[in-house]
């Protein structure tokens, strides 16, 4: 990788990189990218988050690509990213996130209501109301009954 920073002229600063310009470059990189509107939730615990104006700009590919050119490059990784979405990510099944991890009002209002509700008709009504938050998040289903079953050999 070859990096030449610019001072705010525009003039490019004099430096031989023996790996320190390649290392501050992706500690910015990776720093410019914690801020990005992709991402939503506690600066150390970051979730991805659908934004349709980045969707449209290819900001989710891109910062992919950004990640992967740190990573690849010795750089430092994503820290900013919570447990959860990483383990994801990797493919591990330990997920523990609460509803207090979401960051949106509604979202966390709709949530408690699902939680709270105290029939399976009240349930679908619910899911009914809000089925566009549930679409847009990927997981708009039928709810079935549960039945309590007795397993007696």
């Amino acid at each position: 990788m070859f990096i030449k920073f610019n001072d705010d002229a525009g003039s490019f600063e004099e430096g031989l990189d023996t790996g320190g310009l390649g290392c501050e470059f992706l500690t910015l990189l990776m720093g410019s990218l914690t801020n990005r509107p992709i991402f939503d939730g506690p600066p150390e615990s970051r979730y991805l988050v659908y934004n349709s104006r980045a969707a449209r700009q290819d900001e989710y590919f891109l910062a992919g690509k950004m990640i992967a050119v740190s990573i690849v490059h010795g750089g430092p990784a994503p820290h900013f990213l919570s447990k959860n979405l990483v383990n994801h990510i990797t493919g591990n099944q330990s997920f523990s996130a609460t509803v207090e991890d979401v960051q949106d009002e509604e979202i966390t209002k709709v949530l408690h209501q699902v939680l709270k509700a105290e029939s399976e008709e009240s349930l679908h009504n619910l899911i009914l109301q809000n089925s566009t938050i549930f679409q847009t998040a990927g997981c708009l289903r039928n709810v079935k009954p549960y039945l309590k079953m007795d397993w007696k050999v």
